[in-house]
């Protein structure tokens, strides 16, 4: 039978008193680790489901994850990053029940590479970038996602989503390319109107 801490444990108390009131099933702690981990990670989700209706049942659904797992959890001092997997995995959960994902031809890749400029993320807000990514189509911005923020190679990509190497690399030179023309239109909001003409 599992001990209920009488204890109250503020935010303020540190993680490995709230993660020992989550592996004895204390409510109160298990709110407090979902309010602490709530700032940092609905970001994550939203990236992945593109509004916050998305975002809360993917969040909802990692933090159960998170509480039925918590006892496996040894790697102290690095709760974040263990969450943040569990974060990801269920976003790939999610994004792979809403949508399907077409495998692409890779013939022109090499010769059509788009790269973007060190120089111009300099000139924009990681906000805006991130805003742009989302307006990206789904399965693009979620390759994009994956590669890019989470660090996956196109081989760990085509494996989370069930889809070759060759359509993860599409849809990260895909991404680049459209955001690219989204970067340009950005910083030189002019460009686009003198082209049109």
């Amino acid at each position: 039978m599992s001990r209920v801490l009488t204890k109250p444990i503020l935010l303020t108390d540190p993680l490995d008193i709230l993660i020992k009131g989550c592996r004895e099933n204390d409510l109160s702690c298990q709110e407090q680790l979902y309010r602490h981990c709530y700032p940092e990670m609905i970001g994550i989700c939203h990236r992945y489901a593109g509004d916050m209706d998305g975002a809360g049942i993917i969040f909802n659904n990692a933090m159960l994850r998170v509480f039925k797992n918590i006892h496996s959890y040894r790697e102290e001092g690095k709760l974040m990053g263990w969450v943040k997997t569990i974060i990801v995995n269920c976003s790939l959960d999610f994004v792979k029940q809403q949508n399907k994902f077409k495998e692409q031809s890779t013939a022109d890749i090499h010769e059509h590479e788009v790269n973007i400029p060190a120089e111009v993320f300099s000139r924009v807000s990681a906000k805006e970038i991130q805003k742009m990514i989302r307006e990206l189509p789904k399965a693009t911005a979620i390759v994009f996602n994956l590669y890019i923020y989470e660090g996956f190679t196109h081989k760990q990509v085509a494996e989370s989503l069930g889809i070759s190497e060759g359509t993860s690399k599409w849809h990260i030179n895909e991404g680049r390319k459209l955001l690219k023309t989204k970067l340009e239109s950005f910083i030189n909001p002019g460009i686009q109107t003198n082209a049109s003409r």
